[in-house]
């Protein structure tokens, strides 16, 4: 084939391969002088068909990946590039099936990157937790420039003899091109931090004790707190990496006589913000005489050790946690190394580092010390608490490992309100958080939402009518397909006397029609339907079974002019569909636009006012389905839609359970008991269904 020029279409951009023929090319430097000809070589000539013959192939399948790309441009792309070489773990060269899965991976679609405090006076606890979960998991790492902890930069080198790649740690946050769910481990959040993070895909915080957790889109508490007022998503002590190595010691021992103790331990982490080391170190060696004191003192500082010859003053020790177990006691303050000291099955003393530290050692029933003027009087008080062994309640070994929840988090995504779809200066409400879940309530419109979830995306396909409707239901939703197609029949009920008893050969168009239950309601009614599914298999079934006009769209992207030849429909329905779209004010808009001018819009939904909220919040929430992205009430659905041209002429509750009312749960009563009717004739008579419909006119 002769031609001037030839090309493959569909590699990936950066990728391409051009061939030109030579005397083409001088002859088209001469035909142009476009700077942009110039530059790139190929526009010169396949801008210009009309002098020559250009070929765009396709390129092969193998090749054909026309959304990727394999140029760096940015700093993010080399962190991406990077992730994508770590996964490939061998020399190159690479096939093109290894880059893509790479490409495809987690790791590298869901970046996270670890937010340690390395700020001075906040100890160096963070740190080690965030470069531990690093290195075993690839994270990145954020170490700011401008750092204030000196034992940074020792700690780094350290975790980077044992694996932690340089990549890893960074001095910038990833750009919009890659935005990263931020896991901070700082202690307290500053308002700065908060603004320097809130464009990335969430925020989740560990232990955190500012006043900005409202920010937090999650929070995730791994050691114990003092009264702390917010809600936490997950409490959970087993994330502490645990030390293998432990002492023969039951824990409700009571002090051995101090004699016996040979080996005593003083560390206050890696930076001690409050100088107690040495004063307690030199307390300990005089009150334990015979034993060998050993108090760790990171950086430059000197110590003078009162000439006691039982002391020592040592650098700060690599992998601490397993080598605890050869003391007998360790003097330390509340935090990571006295959990691990209680596991390593160590007596402890704790000392007040602040007024904080003092509270949690007392709340948590730790031996402490609990005045900052560190005597022999005041080790030996501690010594012989009850509590020298420490009997805290969790104190079955048990470990999770905290970089594989991460995962699972690094799939999360913040969300705004599904109306008004903005991100407030000051952030919504929270009413509630759960393992996977965190829901809010807009403070423009009073919606409840889901603002943050890291269960991924649900899939509408054939199982989700399947297998997943007979794990809630009991039957699949063909099998319970009449009893679906009979509350449609009674919904029509109302929309008849809504349109005055006239549905004759009026339009409806069900949005959501899975299988087609309602859509043949209504037609037994008199009315035209249509309808629309996400769901290809039950598109199909309406089409070929029932034989009604239905398309499969993501609605509200779809055309309905072109699918049906209709732009307006008398009525519009969506039977337990709402809740599941995110963006809401797009659907909403697209069904006031296809509604026509009187005509009625009717929903059902889950009931964020029935007996399920208002007797077990924290239930109704953590079983709310992962999909659903909104929660309805019907007190305030009004609002909402009158801003979209809809008046609301009729709500009806339903989904009524006794069984769920406390009365009923306690007495135990059975259905037709008059306990049980007069409990349902409350429910019904103060509208407490756990779903509710409404009805509403367009204006």
């Amino acid at each position: 084939m002769k031609c001037d020029y030839l090309t493959w279409t569909g590699l990936p951009h950066g990728s391409g391969v051009e061939i030109f023929n030579a005397d083409s090319l001088l002859k088209a430097q001469g035909l142009t002088s476009d700077p942009y000809d110039h530059e790139h070589v190929g526009p010169a000539l396949y801008n210009h068909k009309d002098t020559f013959k250009c070929e765009f192939i396709k390129a092969p399948n193998r090749f054909y990946f026309p959304d990727l790309r394999t140029t760096i441009d940015t700093p993010s792309d080399f962190l991406r590039s990077c992730q994508i070489v770590n996964l490939l773990q061998k020399k190159g060269p690479y096939t093109t099936e290894e880059i893509v899965h790479a490409a495809s991976s987690d790791l590298v679609n869901y970046p996270l990157v670890l937010v340690p405090s390395v700020t001075k006076g906040h100890g160096t606890g963070h740190l080690h937790r965030c470069l531990s979960a690093a290195s075993k998991n690839h994270y990145f790492v954020y170490i700011p420039k401008d750092k204030s902890l000196e034992e940074t930069d020792s700690l780094v080198k350290q975790y980077k003899a044992e694996g932690l790649q340089d990549f890893q740690i960074i001095d910038f946050l990833p750009d919009e091109t890659y935005r990263p769910v931020i896991v901070t481990d700082s202690f307290e959040l500053t308002k700065s931090q908060i603004e320097a993070f809130k464009c990335n895909r969430a925020l989740i915080s560990v232990d955190e004790g500012s006043d900005f957790t409202s920010y937090c889109d999650y929070l995730l508490d791994i050691i114990p707190s003092y009264n702390l007022e917010r809600e936490a998503n997950l409490i959970e002590s087993d994330f502490m990496e645990k030390p293998k190595n432990k002492r023969e010691v039951a824990f409700n021992s009571d002090a051995p006589d101090k004699d016996s103790v040979k080996k005593v331990l003083v560390c206050l982490g890696g930076e001690d913000p409050s100088g107690l080391t040495l004063s307690a170190s030199i307390s300990a060696a005089k009150y334990f005489s015979k034993a060998k004191i050993t108090a760790i003192i990171s950086g430059e500082k000197t110590c003078d050790t009162a000439g006691l010859e039982n002391l020592e003053i040592i650098k700060p020790v690599s992998n601490l946690k397993e080598q605890l177990f050869e003391y007998d006691l360790v003097i330390t303050h509340y935090g990571l190394t006295a959990f691990e000291a209680m596991y390593a099955g160590c007596a402890l003393i704790l000392l007040p580092t602040t007024k904080l530290h003092k509270n949690l050692a007392q709340k948590y029933n730790f031996a402490y010390v609990a005045d900052s003027k560190i005597s022999e009087k005041s080790i030996e008080a501690a010594w012989q608490s009850k509590n020298i062994y420490p009997k805290f309640e969790n104190n079955i070994i048990k470990e999770k490992n905290l970089g594989d929840f991460l995962k699972i988090l690094s799939r999360g995504e913040h969300y705004n309100c599904p109306v008004c779809q903005k991100s407030p200066a000051v952030p919504d409400t929270v009413i509630a958080r759960n393992i996977s879940r965190t829901y809010r309530r807009c403070q423009t419109c009073g919606m409840l939402y889901m603002s943050f979830s890291s269960d991924g995306q649900s899939d509408y396909s054939k199982s989700y009518f399947f297998e997943d409707y007979k794990k809630q239901y009991g039957k699949t939703y063909q099998e319970d397909f009449d009893s679906i197609k009979a509350q449609g029949k009674r919904r029509l009920s109302i929309i008849n006397l809504l349109f005055l008893g006239n549905l004759r050969e009026k339009n409806s168009f069900d949005i959501g029609c899975a299988y087609g239950p309602f859509m043949q309601a209504a037609s037994e009614h008199g009315l035209n339907t249509f309808g629309t599914d996400i769901s290809e298999d039950a598109v199909k079934y309406v089409q070929q079974e029932l034989k009604f006009p239905a398309t499969v769209s993501q609605f509200p992207q779809i055309d309905i002019a072109e699918e049906f030849g209709i732009s307006q429909f008398d009525l519009v329905t969506m039977w337990y569909v709402i809740e599941h779209f995110n963006n809401l004010d797009f659907v909403l808009k697209k069904v006031s636009e296809i509604t026509k001018k009187g005509g009625i819009f009717a929903f059902s939904t889950p009931s964020g006012e029935g007996v399920s909220i208002k007797s077990d919040s924290k239930s109704f929430f953590k079983n709310s389905p992962a999909d659903h992205f909104t929660i309805w009430e019907p007190s305030k659905a009004a609002k909402i839609l009158k801003k979209y041209g809809f008046e609301v002429v009729k709500v009806v509750s339903t989904g009524h359970h006794p069984e769920r009312f406390a009365k009923i749960k306690k007495s135990g009563a059975k259905p037709g008991s008059l306990l049980w009717r007069l409990t349902d004739f409350k429910s019904r008579k103060l509208k407490l269904g756990d779903t509710f419909e409404i009805y509403c006119r367009k204006k």
